[in-house]
Formats: structure tokens, C-alpha cells, sequence
């Protein structure tokens, strides 16, 4: 399973939903999506263990403003927690997300849209 998907899956679990991957359908209105690549090396030992860093750009959007600030709010505090996250497949070492401004959605002016970037540091 990719990083993605196992993502999408951590967020359902915790009520996140509902989430895609790769971009949002016109409806519902309210809804997450999952947009990311490959992973890069960060380090590598002599055993041929490694880190490797993910970054992954979800957004959520939803007609209420507010509430899209709150949902973005709860998931950078789960990110940034003290608690490393559970992710089937992979073992996440580290986690840090960023919180960038929201805007109004290009396809639906009643629509907010806000971004959180999350780097997954996994041990492999």
C-alpha cells in the first residue's frame, strides 16, 4: 500500500472524512483530499537502514469558513503531537505539519479551502 492510501486510511480512522486522493470531487462539499509523491532519503546507515521524508498536501473544503479553520486546526495538532502517529505499513518516526492561509475555492466562490502540509519522517 502507498503512503497515500495509508494515509487516507489513518484519517478516516480518526473521523476525518470523507478524504480522497489525488483531488476532490464537486460534491460533497465538505471534504478532504490526499496530494503527494515519493518519499526522499534523508539518511541512510551502514546496515542499509534509512529515513526517508514524505510530504503530502492535504486540503479541506467546506461552505462554512470557520469550519474549515477548526478541522485544519485538529488535524496540525494531531500531526504536531508529542504521540508519534500510526500508519499501517510504515514505521513514522516523526511527523510535523504546516498550516498555510485559507482562500476561497476556484470552482465554487462559497466554497473555503484550507491546506496543511505534512512531512512523514519513516524509518525503513
Amino acid at each position: 500500500m502507498n503512503i497515500k492510501k495509508a494515509f487516507q486510511q489513518y484519517m478516516e480512522a480518526h473521523d476525518f472524512k470523507p478524504t480522497y486522493i489525488g483531488g476532490a470531487p464537486n460534491e460533497p462539499a465538505a471534504c478532504w483530499w490526499i496530494i503527494g509523491g515519493g518519499g526522499n532519503n534523508i539518511s541512510k546507515n551502514s546496515t542499509g537502514e534509512k529515513q526517508k521524508n514524505y510530504i503530502l498536501s492535504v486540503y479541506y473544503r467546506d461552505i462554512i469558513a470557520e469550519t474549515v479553520d477548526e478541522q485544519i486546526q485538529t488535524l496540525e495538532e494531531l500531526m504536531n503531537s508529542k504521540q508519534c502517529i500510526d500508519i499501517d505499513g510504515y514505521d513514522i518516526i516523526e511527523t510535523e505539519a504546516t498550516v498555510f492561509p485559507t482562500d476561497q475555492d476556484i470552482d465554487n466562490q462559497e466554497r473555503t479551502i484550507g491546506l496543511i502540509q505534512i512531512t512523514l519522517t519513516v524509518y525503513t
